[in-house]
């Protein structure tokens, strides 16, 4: 289970010398999902960075953006992510001279060595970047409902027949 998915300090991680495996299966709070958030995580400090990499898969209930119905999204991702461990984002000279990093356009995470690896919420942030920036249902979306032109006779507010009067014609 998850409930093992509590923050780990750095230096824990260290000391252990191999990477740290979590097997996941539970709800993260920041994410409401309909099935447990499934997979798998590690993470191995490696002197200058934190090597992460996970699994992950859930299931949730978006809305659409464009008839409002809701519908259920599958999202799961295969993350791996190389995190600096300083309290400020490398100088170009500590790249060059870091064996781990082979390219430092990816290296954008950083954390204070003397911290900790909070695992759940790596796991939240992976799946959230996974959310679509619109929902849509699908082809077959209806897209928004019309009111008939009848329903429209008894409008208790006048100042937008104008308008009503474009959209019918």
């Amino acid at each position: 289970m998850i409930d093992d998915l509590e923050p780990v300090a750095l230096r824990d991680l260290k000391a252990l010398g191999a990477p740290r495996s979590w097997q996941v299966d539970t709800s993260l709070d920041q994410l409401p999902s309909l099935t447990p958030v499934r997979g798998s995580l590690s993470a191995e400090h490696k002197g200058n960075v934190l090597a992460v990499e996970g699994e992950l898969q859930t299931i949730v209930t978006l809305t659409c953006d464009r008839c409002l119905g809701q519908f259920n999204r599958k999202l799961s991702c295969k993350p791996s992510e190389l995190i600096w461990l300083g309290k400020t984002p490398p100088s170009d000279f500590q790249l060059r001279e870091s064996d781990q990093i082979s390219e430092p356009d990816g290296l954008v995470e950083c954390l204070d060595p003397r911290g900790t690896f909070e695992p759940r919420q790596w796991a939240f942030e992976q799946l959230s970047l996974q959310l679509p920036v619109v929902n849509r249902c699908g082809e077959d979306c209806p897209g928004p409902s019309i009111p008939s032109r009848q329903a429209n006779h008894a409008d208790p507010d006048p100042r937008w027949q104008a308008l009503r009067e474009l959209q019918w014609e």
